[in-house]
């Protein structure tokens, strides 16, 4: 069956020192939306139940194939582990059965998407997600999740060192700013999320929004 030109989004994006009306297009049958660190473990609930949950039900409209990312630190070695050692875990017992993630109700999966455990800040490090991502033919990542500073933004340049177009929604995370760095002043809102977002912006990939997104999928 021929596909339909409007099968194609074409998304407003954002680039460092890029023109200002620059949009990229997305096929929906190559791209993912990929979901790091969303379920209640860590994630900011005031940004999953709004900009996150929007996005994520835009995205199964389309037909984008949704893969979850979630951190499953307990699981991964013994007494020696540095991942458990330096998130201060050491009084923890470790074991290799991974946790078991639970989510917001608003992006609960469904069935046939892709929930993989990781150890590390990549999502791409020591899992299948590249194997998985590749056998579906997928060459774009729509990234959302947690945190700016940590996990999403080693996902994403992971991402991009597997050779994918990588486009964060800058507005489904948060940079979980220090107190010294809050700054209403700042183009960003504080300068840690300013700094993350213009390393990214200039070495990594696209961010948009999911307003952007929304409208372009309208």
């Amino acid at each position: 069956m021929q596909r339909s030109e409007f099968d194609i989004i074409q998304l407003p994006v954002r680039k460092y020192n890029s023109e200002p009306d620059l949009h990229v297009q997305i096929d929906p049958e190559t791209t993912a939306f990929l979901l790091v660190d969303c379920d209640e473990s860590g994630a900011d609930n005031k940004i999953v139940e709004k900009q996150i949950h929007t996005s994520l039900r835009a995205a199964r409209k389309t037909g984008m194939k949704v893969v979850y990312l979630y951190n499953a630190i307990f699981g991964i070695g013994g007494p020696n582990d540095v991942t458990t050692r330096i998130h201060g875990l050491d009084h923890l017992e470790n074991s290799w059965k991974p946790l078991i993630p639970t989510f917001n109700r608003l992006i609960q999966p469904i069935e046939g998407e892709a929930i993989i455990p990781k150890s590390h800040k990549d999502g791409f490090n020591g899992t299948m997600l590249d194997y998985y991502l590749k056998t579906w033919n997928i060459n774009t990542i729509m990234a959302v999740g947690f945190h700016l500073k940590s996990c999403l933004f080693h996902t994403c340049i992971g991402a991009r060192h597997n050779n994918y177009r990588v486009i964060m929604l800058r507005d489904c995370t948060n940079s979980n700013e220090f107190s010294d760095t809050v700054d209403s002043t700042n183009p960003e809102g504080g300068w840690l999320r300013f700094v993350f977002l213009r390393i990214y912006e200039t070495d990594i990939g696209y961010t948009s929004t999911s307003s952007d997104f929304l409208e372009a999928t309208r």
